[in-house]
Parts: structure tokens; sequence; C-alpha cells
């Protein structure tokens, strides 16, 4: 399961993943995200899989919704990504993800709450934040 919550006064979306969504779900999901009247390139996006399960996901799946999030998620370059790991066994994972994206600033967490600070503090050149 797959859902998602635009906050426009704050202007990021709370993206969460429950369950053991496969590569299709996430696509499906990615086409109602950006058909949502109130999404916008400028979105800053938590994306929460801390309860998901994604032991049957693998590399190339990850690499291959990448690619499909470069070419049919638009964001402009300081569009802040937060993704908020299930566990430190997927982290590895998760940063392959990240690198394999060219636009955005996308940051790694373990916990959401580290996310949503990170996501609500007003940017400044070259931020980043530790994983």
């Amino acid at each position: 399961m797959i859902e998602h919550n635009i906050i426009t006064a704050r202007n990021y979306a709370y993206i969460v993943i429950k369950q053991s969504p496969g590569y299709d779900a996430f696509v499906n999901a990615s086409r109602i995200f950006v058909a949502d009247p109130d999404f916008t390139p400028e979105l800053h996006r938590l994306c929460d899989f801390s309860q998901a399960d994604l032991s049957h996901i693998s590399m190339s799946q990850m690499l291959a919704y990448a690619q499909y999030a470069r070419e049919n998620i638009p964001m402009t370059p300081t569009t802040r990504v937060a993704l908020v790991a299930p566990g430190d066994d997927k982290m590895g994972i998760f940063r392959s993800f990240k690198d394999s994206i060219n636009n955005g600033n996308f940051q790694l967490f373990h916990q959401p709450e580290d996310a949503v600070l990170w996501i609500n503090t007003p940017q400044t050149i070259g931020d980043s934040a530790p994983v």
C-alpha cells in the first residue's frame, strides 16, 4: 500500500509505503501522485518506507524504478526528497537509488522524525544531512 498526502501550506508531500508493494504498485502510486491537483515539481517529498517490507525488492528493480522516477516524476534541482529506509539492511539499496537520481536533493534517514526536520528546515546552499 502506498499513499500520499500533500500539505500545500508547508510545500511538501508525505508519502507512506506499507506492506510489500511491488514495482507496479510504485509506478501506479507515482502516477496518482503526479496527477494530484496539488502536485508541483517544487514540492518537497518525504518518502517513508519505515513500515514497508522490501525483502522482495532487488537492486535491479530499485534502479528500474529510479529510471522511471527520473523520467516521469518532475522535480526541480532544489526539490528535497527525504527517504526513510525500512532498516539498516536496505540502506545500501537506498543509497544506490539516491545516487542514480540526478535531479533534486535526496537525503537518507533512519527515522521519519529526522526527515521531517530536514524537510522543514530552510535550505542553504550545499545543505545535507548525515545518515
